[in-house]
């Protein structure tokens, strides 16, 4: 075979590899997101968007319920709160405004003035935010006959109402979603599970920011 020859394969196998490594190339860059991320972080969760929506809102409520002894009820309307949470029948309920907290004692139709304190006033946003940025897995479960999507993350109980180890490794935290709209949230640890029913709103009553006007301080 003449050099020409010879130098005309070399090419073509130099090409041809070329091409291989360029195929191999873009699906690994595209496995990684791009950047060498994970995958699932080549895009936006949506757990970040439903934070992204929540932080734009100027009034929204977020309920979670395990059942009728145990849930938690907040509302938010610019730079007022309210929270109504129950723990084993045990009711509280906070407004939070005008940089202060307020309890409220339905029983005594008194409350209890906590001045510069507002804690409570993003908590929900809050909680969010600490999540969006987290690495996490996705998957389906099927949840009182419905299937549904699903972000798992790990160590994670500011969403739970029972007893969770904090920022555990073994703790997984999954927000489920019906398209874009989250309706439950599990928490998981080893055998022990909780799930929380959501339900987000943008009706909020704005009555509920005010106290009441036979309540009087005690």
């Amino acid at each position: 075979m003449d050099k020409k020859k010879k130098a005309i394969i070399a090419v073509i196998v130099l090409i041809v590899l070329l091409v291989i490594l360029g195929v191999v190339w873009f699906f690994v860059f595209n496995k990684n997101g791009g950047n060498g991320q994970n995958s699932n972080n080549a895009e936006s969760s949506k757990v970040s968007k439903l934070y992204e929506t929540l932080q734009a809102d100027n009034s929204f409520s977020f309920e979670l319920t395990l059942d009728d002894e145990n849930h938690m009820y907040y509302a938010k309307s610019n730079d007022m709160a309210y929270t109504d949470t129950s723990f084993n029948g045990k009711e509280t309920k906070y407004i939070i405004k005008d940089g202060n907290s307020y309890l409220l004692q339905d029983d005594t139709k008194t409350y209890y003035t906590y001045s510069n304190n507002q804690t409570n006033l993003n908590m929900v946003i809050r909680g969010l935010e600490e999540v969006k940025d987290l690495e996490y897995e996705t998957g389906r479960e099927e949840l009182n006959n419905k299937n549904y999507s699903y972000e798992e993350y790990t160590g994670l109980t500011d969403f739970a109402m029972g007893d969770f180890t904090e920022d555990s490794g073994d703790v997984k935290t999954r927000f489920y979603f019906d398209g874009d709209k989250l309706v439950y949230i599990k928490t998981i640890e080893g055998d022990k599970q909780e799930l929380l029913k959501v339900n987000i709103s943008n009706d909020v009553d704005q009555n509920l920011f005010q106290i009441p006007s036979d309540y009087s301080e005690a």
